[in-house]
């Protein structure tokens, strides 16, 4: 009975263990696509890192590498994307040749003997991970079907995006720039933030179509607790509304902006 009570308790503690290991990014050095050694610390000196774990191997692991070398290109001031191969080693000229071929713009990491997958407790492939600036694991998902490039493009976004100012938001995206507006509908205040006097600032990412109507609309930052209804407002609001389609060489296409939203009260 003893014996049994004591591998239980070492057994919950492993798992335990293994569960917040996943919290943050371990630390770990492997090699890159020149032979160099690359530590973990040095990938966290942009505002998030994108790790992808693939093989060549792997078909739909090489239907998401051109989406995450589009998002190391896109962002590349802003994030850092790496791909850890885990081909054994005897396949590793065959998976170097391959990137190399693709031209892709991510860094590219190769861990013959899982050690690093290991870490990360990567079972099936690909595994991606969203990591923060201060090496916290935000975001994860598994596997690959056409469409998840969108959802980690709006994961991204909300972290590297989380502390813009509107000041910020206004040089990134200048207001002459933006999509120009056909139908606008005022934000409704909320009542009792109203009464109470309280303003705020909200900064949402809107995506427009191709026909000029907001599809995805996601809350990047508020100035208030959740709870004064400001969001809601703002999001219900902007659903409503319609711009001139954005066009590419006389194409229509689907841009994505941030957008501030002020609540301010009128002075009597």
């Amino acid at each position: 009975m003893t014996k049994t009570i004591t591998i239980l308790i070492f057994s919950a503690f492993f798992l335990i263990s293994t569960v917040f290991a996943l919290d943050t990014m371990p630390d770990f050095t492997l090699e890159d696509i020149n032979g160099d050694q690359v530590n973990s610390d040095e990938l966290l000196d942009k505002k998030a890192v994108i790790i992808d774990f693939w093989a060549k191997w792997c078909g739909p692991c090489k239907k998401a590498l051109p989406h995450l070398s589009d998002l190391q290109e896109k962002y590349e001031d802003l994030v850092n994307v790496v791909c850890i191969t885990i081909d054994k080693a005897r396949n590793g000229d065959k998976a170097k040749s391959f990137v190399k071929s693709k031209k892709f713009e991510f860094i590219t990491l190769f861990d013959p003997n899982k050690d690093v997958s290991n870490l990360f407790n990567v079972n099936t492939i690909p595994r991606t991970f969203i990591i923060n600036e201060n090496g916290k694991i935000v975001y994860r998902h598994e596997g690959y079907t056409q469409g998840d490039e969108h959802d980690l493009e709006t994961e991204l976004r909300k972290i590297i995006y989380k502390d813009i100012t509107i000041e910020e938001l206004n040089e990134l995206f200048p207001p002459e720039e933006l999509p120009e507006p056909i139908t606008y509908v005022s934000p409704v205040y909320p009542e009792k933030a109203h009464d109470d006097k309280v303003e705020a600032d909200i900064i949402l990412d809107l995506e427009i179509m191709e026909d000029g109507t907001v599809g995805q609309v996601c809350l990047i930052s508020t100035s208030k607790d959740t709870t004064c209804g400001f969001e809601k407002s703002a999001i219900d609001a902007v659903q409503e509304w319609t711009f001139k389609p954005v066009t590419v060489d006389e194409e229509a296409v689907k841009v994505r902006f941030l957008y501030p939203i002020r609540f301010r009260i009128e002075k009597q």
